[in-house]
């Protein structure tokens, strides 16, 4: 049986192997927020060790827009660097980065998604610790694996298969996505530019690339329930990625006083107005994981996909489905998709996201102590 990593990096520490860890984030913005509490446990323990070897830890993040670009404003304690790919470009040079740490290899290299060239590039250096996701079947380049994409466990807790080895504990432990840890702060002022004035505000993320995950018909059930939330005194801010910036100009235009931020926000900042949101209404989006990382109030409308899965994870997050039959003696009109979702009220969310936000503690203030 392998030994345990900290005891490998306490080791690889002593003998002079370079003080960074390289890690490689999943592609997919949800994906990358189920990935958060495996490193904030794997951080927890390596930090300890290698305090304890008068040494401390660079954690250096890889990966495509998504899969690093939360980390671009991130705390130097919490990220020391992040190599962000953008549309192919600024990809690792696996033999380039080999032989750059032939003499002062990293003491590891960790690979949670399925891409080649940093696992190969960590063989060829001989990096102490190689750990990373064999779902594409190069068990030889590591020297722990775990396959994330196998069935029967939430997608958070897949993790759990590759953090016992390297730490000697196995269940993950939430990373709060917070501005004083990950940045962002520049959201706010961009909800100033739109005629924010610091009333409080209720986040709501339609968009997604699936069509069948969405929520119809959209250009009635959104703005129907923007208008409750605002006769609950409410501001209500449209958050999207730029594909959904149509969308959201209509939306936008349907419920006047509402400030339309799609496709205008970096991830830290989505995240960042997120955590300062009385809570966010979305559908089955990266933005759904996001809100419920903040620990915010977060209810997610979800269609056909399996929540049990890789439902949102956090202290306030709910997921709301539809009945799968009509529950209605006349369908609703323009319906128009298979996913059911037409079946839940405005009325209905509304009520059910109220009653979520009752748990909240406190309303975060701004700016973070």
């Amino acid at each position: 049986m392998a030994e345990v990593g900290t005891k490998v990096l306490r080791r690889a520490l002593r003998r002079g192997a370079s003080p960074e860890v390289w890690i490689r984030f999943p592609r997919q913005l949800g994906d990358l927020m189920f990935s958060l509490p495996f490193l904030h446990s794997l951080q927890t323990e390596w930090n300890r060790a290698a305090e304890e070897e008068g040494v401390t830890l660079r954690w250096v993040a890889v990966g495509h827009d998504i899969g690093a670009a939360l980390f671009a404003e991130a705390s130097p304690d919490l990220i020391s660097a992040a190599h962000v790919e953008h549309r192919g470009e600024g990809k690792p040079d696996a033999l380039g980065l080999a032989r750059q740490w032939r003499k002062h290899p990293p003491v590891a290299v960790v690979n949670l998604s399925q891409s080649i060239r940093l696992a190969l590039a960590a063989w060829l250096a001989r990096v102490p610790i190689r750990a990373g996701d064999d779902d594409n079947r190069l068990k030889f380049l590591y020297h722990h694996t775990f396959n994330y994409r196998r069935p029967g466990k939430h997608l958070a807790n897949r993790f759990e298969e590759l953090l016992e080895p390297l730490t000697g504990r196995r269940t993950p432990q939430l990373l709060p996505v917070t501005p004083a840890r990950f940045g962002g702060g520049s959201g706010m002022d961009l909800l100033r530019s739109l005629g924010w004035q610091g009333e409080p505000y209720i986040a709501l993320a339609f968009g997604t690339r699936v069509a069948i995950k969405r929520w119809f018909p959209e250009e009635e059930k959104w703005p129907a329930l923007a208008r409750i939330f605002m006769a609950r005194g409410f501001r209500i801010v449209w958050l999207g990625g730029p594909d959904e910036a149509p969308l959201g100009a209509r939306l936008a235009a349907l419920v006047p006083g509402s400030l339309d931020a799609t496709g205008r926000t970096s991830i830290p900042e989505a995240c960042a107005i997120q955590y300062h949101a009385f809570g966010t209404v979305t559908v089955d989006t990266g933005l759904a994981h996001t809100s419920a990382a903040t620990g915010r109030p977060t209810l997610a409308i979800f269609g056909p996909t399996f929540d049990a899965a890789c439902g949102p994870q956090g202290p306030l997050a709910l997921v709301l489905r539809p009945p799968v039959v009509d529950v209605d003696p006349v369908p609703e009109p323009g319906a128009g998709s298979c996913n059911g979702t037409h079946r839940l009220s405005a009325e209905r969310v509304a009520r059910l996201f109220f009653a979520l936000a009752e748990e909240a503690p406190h309303q975060p203030a701004w700016p973070p102590a």
